[in-house]
């Protein structure tokens, strides 16, 4: 009899290893994966007509993402109402060397406040990318006559 508990229990046990050890049923980002779809979260640096280029968190070098012609239309809308500056997330399917852009979220980090960090880079000469000590970049225009001021625009440049 202890023999059998003993056994019993080694092999509870390894059923309980190994149901632990299997993933989920299917996640969110293993159902895109399956679709070919990818999430990207950054600065919108430029938005034209049938593209937009986005500088991904954590990347270094801002990407392309291409507007189909035939886009959903709730694409189109949301398009209109982000602009450069704007924290974004998107998904995309890669199509060959280009990626698809499929939809777009304007992403907001914090709404009112202080933000101290290092000026990444300075875009349009009226934006600036800052990367605080913690948390992801965010982008971020000059107050008032600020635009205009060759020396303080001069400051953030570095």
């Amino acid at each position: 009899m202890l023999r059998c508990q003993g056994f019993l229990t080694l092999f509870c046990a390894a059923l309980l290893f190994t149901i632990l050890q299997s993933p989920p049923v299917a996640r969110a980002a293993e159902k895109d994966a399956e679709k070919g779809e990818s999430k990207v979260a950054g600065i919108l640096i430029e938005k034209k007509d049938n593209w937009i280029i986005v500088k991904a968190d954590g990347e270094d070098s801002p990407v392309k993402y291409l507007v189909g012609k035939d886009s959903d239309k709730k694409l189109v809308e949301a398009l209109k109402t982000i602009f450069n500056a704007s924290r974004v997330q998107l998904t995309y399917k890669k199509d060959g060397d280009s990626r698809q852009l499929f939809s777009i979220q304007k992403q907001v980090l914090k709404a009112s406040g202080t933000v101290t960090g290092v000026v990444v880079k300075v875009y349009d000469q009226f934006w600036v990318e800052v990367k605080p000590k913690d948390g992801l970049s965010d982008a971020y225009a000059p107050n008032g006559a600020n635009y205009n001021n060759k020396d303080f625009m001069a400051k953030l440049r570095g």
